[in-house]
């Protein structure tokens, strides 16, 4: 099959132009809207790694990948849905609000150049929002990048900046783990679902907090979380499910640290418990069966797993395959495997399993990780666990943070036994397992330096 090549000299000056006026645009608001150094800094040098990295993703695809894989096939049915924009801009609206269905799916014109994939919401749903981007973009894969990365590089500077304000003291970990984290920002910059469910994860906690820990109840805030909760629940309803989980989580523990009372917070702390955790399992409960098919139960959902798992084994993944055990149906066979599979999800690809450059950046991410977590662990046991664990609970996010990341591990490590497919599903939870790590590690080396200097003194 003769595959497009994008990069040709018309193509290539295209590209060129849009991207001078994109950095142009980007430069001047950072120099003009931008009060704060460090700020101007960092967003400047945040969104030039956004879209290199966004173009770094489409070189590889299309030039040692042959554009072998989910990316290309997005971007072909996306162009194609973006033309009928041009050809029949009803029925474009009709698929693009997803308002057709088997009822009324023969109702479509016959010479449309595509037609809605309803045998799968995740793929329908990211050949519509992709469409939008194929529009613009003139149906040039590179452009569509560098518009796409734009827009969700703004998503991305809003969650940093809205970190920033909660943790003014804790810049450079944000910086680090939000904008310029390699793996995480190289698999979050293509065409694919990846992109679009880590950014609007992050819209969705942004605005939970807003509404439910702060409560500012705006219209924008509603409207936006509304939004992302339907984005991920097209895309990867099974991230949407995690992070439903630990924001209840996050509510209970925010709202019980309000009680100064000590007797009186442990009396209501296991009732505030109970209530958030009978609320959050039937908003779950309630938005897995809107979602249905695979998603639509924990059952259906370990069914999926299983086979998801068989199928990454297979030899036709080129040796990029695992084995944590074999995953069966049932729970008995998951919580066998819980252990590897949370090791698995959070650490691996260990360095000495990369077999490409790519899953080797991801290793080498791990390893610094596990140092990190090694070092908090060896600086607990030189002080005490229980300084550790105050200083986790003192803080909702950080048991938010490692309630998310422990969550999707799971999902993700009795599902996955392809480490390309593992380092692209680990990006949603990712950020904040760093976060998590590097946040601990910041407050005990701060803690340390301070004993040092009342000692001193």
């Amino acid at each position: 099959m003769q595959y497009p090549r994008f990069l040709e000299l018309s193509n290539l000056l295209l590209v060129f132009t849009y991207l001078i006026i994109v950095i142009i645009v980007v430069f001047i608001i950072s120099k003009n809207f931008i009060k704060d150094k460090k700020n101007k800094d960092i967003f400047f040098k945040a969104f030039l790694f956004k879209i290199i990295m966004g173009l770094g993703f489409a070189l590889v695809y299309e030039y040692i990948y042959d554009w072998n894989g989910d990316s290309y096939y997005y971007y072909k049915n996306s162009s194609a849905l973006s033309d009928v924009f041009f050809v029949d801009t009803s029925s474009y609206f009709k698929m693009f609000f997803n308002t057709i269905d088997q009822s009324n799916y023969f109702s479509l014109p016959s010479y449309l150049p595509y037609y809605p994939r309803l045998y799968d919401r995740g793929i329908y749903a990211i050949h519509r929002f992709l469409s939008v981007f194929a529009i613009i973009g003139f149906k040039n894969y590179y452009l569509m990048s560098i518009i796409l990365n734009s827009f969700l590089f703004i998503i991305n500077w809003k969650f940093f900046r809205f970190l920033c304000l909660i943790f003014p003291d804790k810049f450079k970990i944000f910086a680090i783990t939000i904008l310029l984290f390699p793996s995480v920002t190289f698999w979050g910059s293509g065409l694919t679902k990846d992109g679009f469910t880590l950014s609007f994860c992050f819209v969705f906690i942004m605005c939970f907090y807003k509404l439910f820990l702060q409560l500012k109840f705006k219209v924008k805030h509603i409207l936006l979380l509304l939004l992302s909760f339907y984005v991920l629940r097209e895309l990867k309803p099974y991230i949407l499910y995690s992070v439903l989980i630990s924001c209840m989580v996050w509510i209970a523990l925010h709202y019980s640290k309000k009680i100064k009372n000590i007797v009186i917070k442990y009396l209501f702390f296991p009732i505030i418990i109970v209530v958030f955790g009978i609320s959050g399992f039937f908003i779950l409960q309630k938005t897995a069966s809107n979602v249905g098919g695979a998603y639509s139960s924990v059952n259906a959902m370990l069914t999926k797993a299983s086979a998801a798992q068989y199928d990454l084994k297979q030899e036709y993944y080129q040796g990029s395959s695992f084995d944590i055990g074999d995953l069966e149906p049932n729970m008995k066979s998951a919580i066998d495997i819980l252990p590897a599979a949370i090791i698995a999800g959070i650490f691996r690809p260990f360095l000495w399993e990369a077999r490409s450059v790519t899953v080797l950046i991801s290793g080498l991410e791990n390893f610094i990780l596990l140092l990190i977590a090694l070092y908090i662990i060896y600086l607990s046991f030189k002080k005490s666990f229980i300084h550790l664990f105050r200083i986790i609970f003192r803080n909702p996010f950080l048991i938010f943070c490692i309630f998310f990341s422990i969550i999707m591990a799971v999902g993700i490590g009795i599902s996955t036994s392809n480490f390309g497919a593992l380092v692209r599903f680990k990006i949603p939870f990712f950020p904040f397992f760093a976060i998590f790590l590097l946040f601990l590690c910041s407050e005990l080396k701060e803690q340390k330096v301070n004993k040092r200097t009342k000692s001193k003194v």
